[in-house]
C-alpha cells in the first residue's frame, strides 16, 4: 500500500519552518536569525505585547502589526505556535479539495501562509486574501513573491467591510477569537444548549457578515481553536440560521502541538443551501462529541461529553447550587437530576472551570446525595464564598 504523502509537512519545509519543541528553542531560533541581542528582544517584545491583553484595548492590533513587521519574523513566531496547525490544515485541504471553488476568499490571511498554499493547491482558482493588518498584507505579498505564486490578490481591509462580491469558498481560520468575545460568553453553570444559544446570539453580527460572502451553493470552511463544546455548537447553530448547513463528512478535529502545549482545532464546513432543522445541527454536534470520547466508563462522564449527557438525559432538577466569590464570579456548580429514561437512576453534575463531571447513581441514594450537597454548600459558605440556589425553567438554569 502506497504511503500517504504529508503535503503539509512538505510545505513547512518549503517555508523553511522548523517548529521548536519548547519555548526556549524559539528564543534560540530568533537569536540565530537576528543575533542574540536583537533576536531575544524581538521575541520578548511580542510576549510583552501579548500580556497587555487585559489592559490595552488595542493590544491585538498592535500584536499583529509587531509580529508581521518582517516576513521572516512572522514565519519564525508562527512556526513556534501554529506549524502543526498549518501542516494538518494543508493536508485536510488536499483531502477535501472538492469544497474549494474558482473564487476563494482567505478571510484573515495574516502573513499569507495559508493563502499561498491555497494558491499553489488550486492554480486555476483566484484567491482573494484579506487582513486588517497592513504589516500582515505586506508580509503576505512578500511570501507570495518568494514562492512564485501569482493567483492571489491581497487586500488590506476588515473582512466584515468587504464590498458585495460573493465567493465559491470562504476560508476562515481562527477568526472567532479575534472577532467575538468567546471568553466572556460562557457562564460555566448553564446547560449545554443554553450556553450555545448565548454564544450564537453574541456572534450574530460577525457570522451574518461572513455568511453574506458565500455564494449560492458555495462553502464556508471554518477552522477554530476550540473543543467540541458550546462555542462550536453555537457557531454551527448560527451559521445554520443564516442558511449555511453543515457538511458532516468534512468535519475534522486536529490535536495540534504548540511547543510544550496542545491545542484542538475544529474544522467545520457549511454549504449555502438553506437551513436544516435545529435538531439535526444538535445531532451532528453530538456525533462529533461521541467520536472524540472514551465511552468505556458508563458510570461517569467527563468534559463536554458530561454536558451532552446531562442535556440529553437530565429531566428534573432535584437540587442544585452555584458557588460564587464575593465579586460574583462563578467558581463551582453542583446539581442533582432525575433521568429522562430510567427512573431508578440519578445524575449528579459538577463543574469547576474546565473540569466537568457527570456521575450516575441509584435513585435509592437520593437522600444521602442531598445531605452531601448541603454539607458541601455549608463548607463553601464558611470559607467566605457565596452559595446561590439554582432553578430550572424553560430549558435553562437560573439563579434563584
Amino acid at each position: 500500500m502506497e504511503e500517504k504523502k504529508d503535503i503539509g509537512l512538505s510545505y513547512l519545509r518549503q517555508l523553511e519552518m522548523n517548529p521548536p519543541k519548547e519555548s526556549k528553542a524559539l528564543y534560540f531560533q530568533f537569536s540565530a536569525k537576528y543575533g542574540e541581542t536583537i533576536g531575544r528582544k524581538m521575541l520578548s517584545d511580542i510576549y510583552r505585547k501579548i500580556r497587555e491583553y487585559e489592559q490595552n484595548p488595542n493590544y491585538l492590533t498592535e500584536f499583529y502589526e509587531m509580529k508581521n513587521e518582517m516576513l521572516d519574523k512572522a514565519l519564525l513566531f508562527n512556526g513556534g505556535y501554529q506549524a502543526d496547525n498549518y501542516r494538518q490544515m494543508c493536508n485536510w485541504i488536499v483531502e477535501n479539495h472538492d469544497v474549494f471553488g474558482k473564487e476563494i476568499l482567505d478571510a484573515g490571511c495574516e502573513c499569507g501562509i495559508m493563502s499561498c498554499f491555497l494558491g499553489m493547491a488550486f492554480p486555476e482558482s483566484h484567491i482573494t486574501a484579506v487582513d486588517r493588518s497592513p504589516n500582515a498584507i505586506k508580509a503576505a505579498k512578500e511570501l507570495a513573491a518568494r514562492l512564485d505564486v501569482h493567483n492571489i490578490t491581497f487586500i488590506n481591509a476588515d473582512v466584515t467591510n468587504l464590498p458585495g462580491q460573493k465567493y465559491d469558498t470562504v476560508f476562515a481560520m481562527r477568526l472567532l477569537q479575534e472577532n467575538c468575545a468567546i471568553d466572556h460568553v460562557m457562564s460555566s453553570y448553564n446547560l449545554l444548549k443554553a450556553e450555545a444559544e448565548a454564544f450564537a446570539a453574541n456572534i450574530h453580527p460577525f457570522a451574518k457578515k461572513l455568511a453574506a460572502l458565500v455564494a449560492e451553493d458555495g462553502y464556508l470552511v471554518s477552522a477554530e481553536r476550540c473543543d467540541v463544546d458550546p462555542v462550536f455548537l453555537g457557531w454551527m447553530q448560527k451559521l445554520n440560521e443564516l442558511g449555511l448547513a453543515g457538511v458532516p463528512e468534512c468535519h475534522k478535529e486536529f490535536v495540534c502541538k504548540e511547543m510544550e502545549n496542545e491545542g484542538r482545532i475544529q474544522v467545520y464546513v457549511a454549504r449555502n443551501c438553506g437551513m436544516e432543522e435545529a435538531d439535526e445541527v444538535y445531532r451532528f454536534w453530538c456525533a462529533c462529541q461521541i467520536v472524540h470520547t472514551d465511552l468505556t466508563r458508563h458510570s461517569q462522564y467527563t468534559g463536554w461529553y458530561a454536558d451532552m449527557e446531562l442535556q440529553n438525559f437530565g429531566k428534573d432538577l432535584i437540587d442544585g447550587f452555584i458557588i460564587q466569590d464575593t465579586e460574583g464570579n462563578n467558581l463551582l456548580t453542583y446539581s442533582l437530576w432525575s433521568h429522562k429514561e430510567f427512573p431508578d437512576v440519578l445524575l449528579v453534575y459538577q463543574a469547576m472551570g474546565d473540569e466537568h463531571i457527570l456521575s450516575l447513581f441509584q435513585a435509592s441514594t437520593k437522600d444521602e446525595i442531598i445531605r452531601q450537597i448541603e454539607a458541601m454548600k455549608d463548607e463553601y459558605v464558611q470559607a467566605g464564598t457565596v452559595a446561590k440556589k439554582l432553578v430550572y425553567e424553560k430549558g435553562a438554569l437560573h439563579i434563584a
